[in-house]
């Protein structure tokens, strides 16, 4: 018989006084301290319509944050849609009825009720409680979209939460006065857990804005005091590296959501003046490892994480999970006890009787000389048998007899792309991932490089 959890606090008690949300920029920005979110959390929860579920579609941190918090205070279940399109919500809701949108923007072509979410300013509770959530509460639902595009929920309880914010906060060094700058959406797995529950869970501060640009991210980085955590994805960090701006003092860079090129990690090291950590994890674990990518290709669980494998799949326990999980990815033990990443097993490919992984496939592309961003698309559902094999890049100053002879050598002729089709940028959603049906229709559209005859 399992033992109940205790309840746990939504911040540290301790804390109030410290700061934890930083809002605007520059000479106007302002602090949120605990204590005032708190209240203010409160008075939205007092506030938000009976619906069984809540649907955050905020873009601004501190407000997804505040409502994220108000639907705890009231017993509602927040769903986190994998991206905020209309499309998707109304999806979502078909499955979750009497769900309700909380926003922060007005949605066009929205037909489900919104409420605007807006930072309460009137009379707040002072010194209120610290509300205590039940560890085994149901705290959201996030969404992730499967192959064929439907959102797949995901339900996570708060103890869960809070454990896993406790095991990643000692990966990683996060303090009290550490400072967060995350480019990432706060409704994605990674982007929630880095700069939403360990500022909950550690107390650390963290910039409401979601910069983009460069330039952007390094005013949001200066804002901030010292030990300043920049929380991002390796687009972001190719075009920090790309900029040549001066950078404010950062303690960490940490990357996740797509594999982070060896050679990038090193000039961002380089560029930045600091060091590179990647994250593995999946929306049904959360984060489980981690490795200093410039020092050690072998990934490291996390503590309390045991993996065990049944054949080629495997799977993980951990005290901040309900149970058995198992992986979508290939993992190659070692010997001391961490692994290696050999792609997802649905990305395992076996060409003319050959396999490869198209993890591996894109590495050996992006490590090209001259090209900037590119991708393998298998061009066949299939994964037992593929029979072409494309690619779409971004590389401004070559053409495709570089692109084959960069791979020379380093692959298999039989995995050769047919079609090499060039772009200015590729097709990333906010969490830079290349979602398929938008590289497939991209192929089928573009004809600037056609298939090879041979």
């Amino acid at each position: 018989m399992t033992t109940p959890r205790e309840p746990l606090p939504l911040l540290p008690s301790d804390q109030t006084d410290r700061p934890l949300f930083l809002i605007g920029a520059g000479a106007t920005a302002r602090v949120i301290t605990s204590g005032t979110f708190l209240a203010r959390a409160l008075a939205l929860s007092r506030t938000l319509p009976e619906a069984p579920y809540l649907i955050n579609l905020c873009n601004d941190r501190y407000r997804f944050a505040l409502s994220f918090a108000a639907a705890l205070m009231r017993g509602t279940v927040s769903l986190f849609p994998p991206n905020r399109l209309v499309e998707t919500a109304h999806e979502i809701a078909r499955d979750y009825p009497g769900a309700i949108c909380l926003g922060d923007a007005p949605l066009d072509g929205l037909r489900l009720p919104l409420m605007r979410v807006e930072e309460p300013l009137g009379a707040l509770s002072a010194n209120p409680p610290m509300p205590l959530i039940a560890a085994e509460r149901e705290a959201f639902i996030i969404f992730t979209s499967g192959s064929t595009g439907r959102p797949q929920p995901h339900p996570k309880v708060w103890g869960d939460l809070v454990g896993c914010a406790r095991v990643a906060g000692r990966r990683f060094g996060f303090r009290p006065d550490s400072g967060i700058v995350a480019t990432v959406v706060p409704q994605h797995m990674y982007g929630l857990e880095l700069s939403i529950m360990v500022p909950f869970v550690i107390g650390a501060q963290v910039v409401a804005a979601r910069p983009f640009f460069p330039a952007d991210i390094r005013a949001a980085l200066a804002d901030l005091p010292a030990p300043r955590i920049l929380v991002t994805t390796p687009v972001h960090l190719a075009a920090c590296v790309e900029s040549g701006l001066t950078w404010p003092a950062l303690e960490m860079v940490i990357s996740a959501t797509a594999p982070l090129p060896g050679s990038l990690a090193e000039q961002v090291e380089t560029r930045l003046s600091t060091r590179v950590r990647e994250i593995y994890g999946s929306t049904e674990t959360g984060s489980i490892a981690s490795r200093e990518t410039c020092r050690d290709p072998v990934w490291r669980w996390y503590d309390s994480v045991r993996p065990s494998r049944d054949g080629a799949r495997v799977s993980v326990t951990a005290d901040f999970l309900p149970g058995p999980v198992p992986l979508a990815d290939v993992l190659e033990f070692e010997a001391d006890g961490g692994f290696r990443l050999v792609g997802r097993a649905s990305e395992m490919i076996k060409v003319a009787g050959k396999r490869a992984s198209l993890a591996d496939l894109n590495r050996k592309l992006n490590a090209i000389d001259g090209v900037r961003d590119g991708v393998f698309v298998a061009l066949e559902a299939g994964r037992d048998q593929i029979g072409r094999l494309a690619v779409v890049v971004v590389a401004p100053c070559l053409d495709r007899g570089a692109i084959i002879a960069g791979l020379a050598g380093h692959l298999d002729p039989v995995f050769y792309p047919r079609q090499i089709v060039f772009v200015d940028a590729l097709p990333r959603n906010e969490t830079g991932k290349l979602p398929r049906q938008d590289l497939l229709r991209l192929l089928r559209t573009q004809t600037n490089d056609a298939d090879d005859p041979n």
